[in-house]
């Protein structure tokens, strides 16, 4: 009876665990990523934002840009996050276990990615109002990206990541 009575409560804080967990954070489903448009090969979803992943070369990059700028309201703040190199991210479908009951890695190679969040005064009051959005497109200068071919709206907000300045920094000055 004793055995039955925690298995029951280990169960029960299990799936209570689980659903708090899952409802804060979960990974796009195959209808999310198809809603977050060409290009879009996984991401995240929350109760107060969404990240999305991309993958493709500068043409698909600079269509969804026009997209956003097209399809934003007119409240929604958009910056553009340029950064060098190439990323990875972790790829939010499971893989399988392997045999030693370990997950299998299970990272995405990105161009670059759309973060929508609500602004901190609208996750205070409990609720987001969509029109004011923030949207943050970060960007990775490498692979099929090409700086010279980017189209970056005029409405957009543009900013470096910052990596060829600390780069730089790190070096300190050479004669």
């Amino acid at each position: 009876m004793t055995r039955l009575l925690i298995f029951s409560a280990s169960l029960v804080a299990c799936i209570a665990t689980t659903s708090a967990a899952q409802a804060l954070t979960v990974g796009y489903g195959q209808r999310d990523i198809a809603d977050a448009g060409p290009g879009c090969v996984g991401g995240w979803l929350s109760a107060h934002g969404d990240t999305a992943f991309y993958s493709g070369a500068t043409e698909l990059l600079n269509s969804h840009l026009a997209s956003l700028a097209a399809n934003s309201p007119s409240g929604t703040h958009i910056t553009v996050v340029l950064h060098s190199g190439d990323v990875h991210v972790e790829n939010p479908e499971e893989k399988p276990q392997t045999g030693f009951g370990e997950q299998e890695s299970n990272e995405l190679s990105i161009d670059w990615s759309t973060k929508k969040t609500c602004p901190p005064d609208d996750i205070l009051t409990g609720r987001c109002k969509c029109k004011h959005r923030n949207v943050t497109v970060d960007v990775w200068i490498a692979n099929d990206i090409r700086l010279r071919e980017l189209s970056i709206p005029n409405s957009f907000s543009v900013k470096s990541g910052g990596e060829i300045q600390r780069f730089i920094d790190s070096h300190g000055t050479r004669n």
